[in-house]
């Protein structure tokens, strides 16, 4: 795997993080957070489309009155729709700056990737969803909750009915293991079902979960590394390309690593250049070329966002 290119999209002082990419009718977008740091409460999220070499074409903002935007997500629906996934931490209206208030996923649509339906509601309130992935015609993601310890398995179409399949699919409870929390999966041809899951409690080590249709029972193996804001792009029936932040020479970094989906095997293929505040990215495969979307602060000690074109 060798880097070809790498270029950073974004410039203001501001902080850019938490990033995620898609390919929509034949061009890259890439959305993030934007915000004054990492942990604020007046993130706002940036859509921008860009040309392969990182060009910017058009840039679009996104924002909800009293709400800090974070981890935007994009898909594609069944029906060619781009779709936008956010979680927004609502901040009360009253004199005290900054109190939270009530916590709720939210999706917007598209239908040419130039303006945006209204916000709408999806999951349960105070359970963080992570990330859709579409299977045959249904979005399917975990949602988390910090103080109940657990993962929920929720599936359906997130404009209509989404609802829960599995609670707590991975739980301190029911595993033994704390604090689960970011995910992402992919499917097998026959509708197997492999999820990446980040923990951050006693061991801090990803898991790995497999399960069949319905997704009411679940196989979970212990991966023995950290992973910080997974993301599966499936290559075959056999391999997936994850990239997320690892602990590599006793210092976080944004790496891409392949997964047997048979035996859970990793192995590490490439270390982006990246450190500090780091990782959150996105991946799109296009022919031998793998386009990933990434954030890091190793340049002027500010987050921002980078576009990195990866030869397979």
């Amino acid at each position: 795997m060798q880097i070809k290119s790498i270029k950073r999209v974004t410039r203001a002082h501001k902080h850019h993080a938490f990033s995620d990419l898609c390919e929509f009718e034949g061009s890259l977008y890439c959305c993030f957070r934007v915000a004054s740091n990492h942990v604020s409460d007046d993130g706002v999220i940036n859509v921008l489309t860009l040309t392969d070499d990182g060009q910017i074409t058009y840039k679009q903002r996104i924002s909800l009155p009293s709400s800090d935007l974070r981890d935007p997500k994009l898909s594609i629906t069944p029906s060619g729709e781009l779709m936008l996934l956010a979680y927004s931490r609502r901040t009360r209206s009253s004199n005290s700056v900054g109190v939270l208030g009530e916590h709720c996923p939210v999706i917007w649509v598209s239908q040419n990737g130039l303006s945006w339906s209204s916000p709408r509601n999806v999951g349960n309130k105070h359970w963080w969803l992570w990330r859709l992935r579409w299977h045959n015609q249904n979005a399917y993601g975990l949602a988390y909750n910090r103080s109940a310890n657990a993962v929920h398995f929720y599936g359906g179409n997130p404009k209509r009915s989404f609802h829960r399949d599995k609670t707590n699919a991975f739980s301190l409870q029911t595993h033994d293991k704390g604090y689960p929390n970011e995910s992402d999966m992919c499917f097998a041809e026959d509708g197997t079902a492999y999820v990446v899951l980040r923990r951050d409690s006693d061991t801090y080590s990803a898991q790995f979960g497999i399960s069949k249709s319905p997704y009411t029972h679940w196989h979970w193996i212990d991966l023995g590394f950290y992973l910080g804001g997974p993301n599966m792009l499936k290559l075959d029936e056999h391999n997936a390309l994850l990239a997320g932040r690892i602990i590599y020479k006793g210092k976080f970094v944004t790496a891409i690593l392949n997964l047997e989906l048979k035996s859970a095997k990793i192995t590490l293929l490439k270390v982006l250049p990246s450190s500090g505040d780091n990782s959150y990215p996105g991946m799109v495969k296009r022919k031998d070329t793998v386009f990933v979307s990434y954030y890091s602060s190793h340049q002027d000690q500010q987050a921002h966002i980078y576009l990195a074109q990866i030869a397979l």
